[in-house]
């Protein structure tokens, strides 16, 4: 067994089932913070807070008329963009802060990233029946469950002038500041507080990336629930194959990387791949769905 894989000592006060540590209760001899006053409040604000402005803009957008979706298309974004910065300048985030990525480590990382667009595009290009939008393949799943092609993201939504501002905002947002929010709150919140809860002691005392089946699961689940239905068939692999990278990587600017890396090659795949993939019918499959 690796140091990576080694459990932390019975002091921690954890649950071993079946092998596996399934929970981590933290003691102030292992956290080393004796003194309460050593932190300021629960600490969930800074990573809860970018997820829930994501949230309240997303809910903004769908009550706005269709006139205001190019403008809505920067606040998105933004919103968690901005509450990130503010709680920086706070200096939280030390995860981020204290480490960094090696050329041949982020190498790697954009493989993986590159590997997890292929897992999550397949299923729909593959089996015509989890595509809404394709009339040559009646389905016995549920719509909800099935893809809308009907209603896709559109480039031309400020016109053809708009387009690479469209673009543009459209690579922002989903490259750059989903992948930050996100993992943020799936994998230094979610599978961190999982450990504590309920009531086993401090988030923040427990170690980056440790291995736990409660750890995991909660990230699954968590991560699943935050996207549409239709894409739970690709979500739940891709998040537990990402999370099993992390426990590998160790390192959060990694699973930034391979998650902007696989949302990046989706909206490049949707620009450039609309004549690559045909339906039932030997149509081409417009890939803007995916994003």
């Amino acid at each position: 067994m690796g140091a990576r894989d080694a459990p932390l000592p019975n002091a921690a006060g954890g649950l071993v089932w079946f092998g596996l540590p399934w929970g981590y209760r933290v003691s102030e001899a292992s956290s080393g913070l004796t003194d309460s006053t050593q932190r300021e409040g629960h600490g969930w604000w800074p990573y809860l807070g970018p997820y829930l402005a994501f949230m309240l803009a997303v809910e903004i957008a769908g009550r706005m008329p269709e006139s205001s979706q190019g403008l809505m298309l920067f606040i998105k974004p933004l919103a968690p963009l901005l509450t990130i910065l503010y709680h920086w300048r706070r200096g939280a985030y030390p995860e981020l802060r204290g480490s960094s990525l090696s050329l041949s480590g982020a190498a790697q990382d954009v493989a993986v990233g590159l590997a997890l667009t292929v897992l999550w595009v397949a299923p729909y290009l593959l089996f015509d029946n989890l595509r809404m939008g394709d009339p040559a393949s009646p389905s016995l799943i549920p719509d909800m469950l099935r893809a809308d092609t009907t209603n896709p993201f559109d480039p031309l939504m400020l016109g053809a002038e708009g387009v690479v501002v469209v673009l543009g905002a459209r690579m922002f947002g989903y490259a750059l500041v989903t992948p930050l929010f996100e993992e943020l709150f799936i994998r230094s919140f979610v599978m961190r507080y999982s450990e504590v809860y309920p009531g086993k002691g401090d988030f923040r005392d427990v170690p980056l990336a440790h291995y736990t089946a409660r750890s995991l699961i909660a990230t699954t689940v968590i991560f699943t629930i935050g996207h549409v239905p239709w894409e739970w068939w690709v979500a739940v692999p891709w998040v537990v194959l990402t999370s099993l990278w992390f426990y590998h990587r160790k390192n959060l600017w990694a699973l930034i990387l391979v998650h902007a890396v696989t949302n990046a090659a989706l909206l490049l795949l949707a620009l450039y791949g609309g004549d690559l993939f045909s339906d039932g019918q030997g149509q081409p499959i417009s890939l803007w769905f995916f994003v």
